[in-house]
């Protein structure tokens, strides 16, 4: 055959299969486009959460007490000094009025007033991120060893605990997607190949009448690239579907926390990259497939 009437040849033997054994393809297309959905949805959702959540501020903050009879200027220059050092990011001033006004508002008591005020101004530091526990202790021992200074005090377990929280849910993610993607390529296989194996007389024909490996496979890879790309589309289609169930429910949890999530779908040319990525691993997969019904006709005794 021409190079022409070899490919119309697989273009009809495709379409001739898929409306032949229309239940398989059908189960196949199903499988493999619930397989798909698994971690595409999963991944829609990750991405999607993933700023706020690692958004998350993680600067650790020391509060300066200064000695209640400094002045404001020399809490001002106080602040001067501690903004110079190496591994602070951010210096503000809190007046000892300010200071007081928080107190009584987190004891519930907004509306009294005192005027014996007992705080002293506060100066709140931040460090940079990424700060090690021995660099702020060394930075806190600075400040206290400046003027005017009466106690500085930070707590940056919290961090070290988020750190540690942020990397056994990537090692948790990383195994589960692996084994997700697994899964995934197993179904995939499985749903492929169980269209190929139904064809597994025709296969025997072409190769007796000598047809070469490339010619028998090619409608076997045709195929499989139609169904992993309409096996992509599906799963696109119930990840919208899921994504626009699911976007005000968490919208309106995570407000109750003063976070703003919004889920949506990836951008058009990363959905048209993936559906590009199943069409390729389909066509592998059934030229696999086909390969291997070829290897076992050439194993039996002719």
């Amino acid at each position: 055959m021409s190079f022409v009437s070899s490919r119309v040849w697989a273009c009809r033997q495709t379409a001739r299969a898929i409306f032949q054994y229309k239940g398989l393809f059908g189960m196949a297309l199903s499988l493999a486009g619930l397989a798909l959905t698994i971690p595409f949805f999963l991944g829609t959702l990750a991405l999607s959460l993933s700023n706020p959540i690692f958004d998350v501020p993680t600067h650790t903050e020391m509060t300066i007490f200064a000695d209640r009879s400094a002045g404001k200027a020399s809490v001002e220059k106080l602040s001067q000094s501690i903004k110079e050092l190496s591994i602070i990011d951010d210096v503000r001033v809190m007046d000892k009025k300010e200071a007081l006004e928080l107190v009584n508002k987190t004891l519930g008591l907004k509306g009294e007033v005192s005027q014996n005020n007992p705080l002293p101004d506060i100066v709140i530091a931040t460090a940079v991120n990424g700060a090690t526990t021995e660099e702020l202790e060394e930075c806190a021992e600075s400040i206290r060893k400046m003027d005017n200074v009466d106690t500085v005090a930070y707590d940056d377990r919290w961090t070290k605990h988020l750190a540690s929280l942020y990397q056994a849910l990537s090692v948790m993610l990383m195994i589960l997607g692996t084994v997700v993607f697994l899964l995934v390529l197993l179904v995939i296989f499985a749903s492929v190949r169980l269209t190929t194996n139904a064809q597994r007389d025709e296969i025997r024909a072409l190769y007796l009448f000598g047809a070469t490996q490339a010619f028998i496979r090619r409608p076997y890879c045709w195929r499989g690239v139609l169904t992993l790309m309409l096996a992509a589309v599906v799963s696109l289609g119930i990840t919208a579907l899921g994504i626009h169930l699911l976007a005000k429910p968490i919208a309106d949890f995570a407000s109750l926390y003063g976070v703003t999530i919004v889920l949506k779908m990836p951008a058009a040319d990363w959905c048209i990259l993936y559906v590009a990525a199943a069409s390729i691993l389909g066509g592998l997969v059934g030229s696999f497939a086909a390969s291997d019904a070829i290897a076992r006709v050439h194993a039996q005794p002719q």
